[in-house]
């Protein structure tokens, strides 16, 4: 009887360890930051800012923020698929003048992962992604959304518990105005950051 009992345990825990490497499922937190150059924006704020005299810095947009959160669909550890959502802020602060704009995002959408394992265990695998993520932006008087691609490349650091995956990605985010013809609110950025996996 003992001998069944440790029988049907062994065989209940290879099937989870088995259904565990053929779908795995996660959450992540995201922090990425973005370096881009929204010309438009950024000759608002040059003209905006006429009358002042910059002692130091540029008031041009260089930098942005972007914090998120989403799912993991995990299969065979080789494919992965990510819906998420994504707020994005790009601060600017010119103390001299007293002003302060914000350049912001609101993204949400689909990423899809290829896992190219790095060993036969697969502990660790190159990222390469592709995704569609509609983009909802905003600048002062300005809004506008759209839906663009993002491609991603990185390493996967595949933990069961904890899988951290550092993720290098060009986001191409950009429309014109809804109202204001002809002005281009362009988020498209290089970014790095990373995704926490749990």
């Amino acid at each position: 009887m003992r001998k069944h009992i440790l029988l049907t345990i062994a065989f209940l825990i290879s099937l989870n360890v088995s259904a565990q490497e053929v779908f795995d499922f996660k959450f992540f937190p995201s922090v990425h930051f973005g370096f881009y150059n929204p010309e438009d924006v950024n000759a608002w704020i040059e003209n905006d800012l006429g009358s002042y005299y910059i002692t130091s810095g540029t008031s041009d947009l260089i930098l942005n923020i972007n914090m998120g959160i989403g799912f993991g669909f995990r299969f065979f550890n080789l494919v992965e698929i990510q819906p998420l959502i994504e707020y994005s802020v790009s601060p600017k602060v010119i103390t001299g003048a007293d002003k302060t704009y914000n350049f912001t995002k609101f993204s949400g959408g689909m990423m899809t992962n290829f896992l190219a394992p790095l060993s036969p265990t697969k502990k660790n695998s190159i990222i390469i992604g592709v995704g569609l993520l509609s983009n909802s932006m905003s600048f002062e008087d300005f809004s506008g959304s759209s839906v663009n691609p993002r491609f991603q490349t990185g390493v996967s650091i595949n933990n069961k518990r904890f899988n951290p995956q550092v993720i290098i990605a060009y986001d191409l985010a950009k429309t014109t105005d809804d109202e204001y013809e002809g002005f281009e609110l362009d988020y498209s950025s290089v970014r790095i950051g990373v995704n926490l996996n749990f």
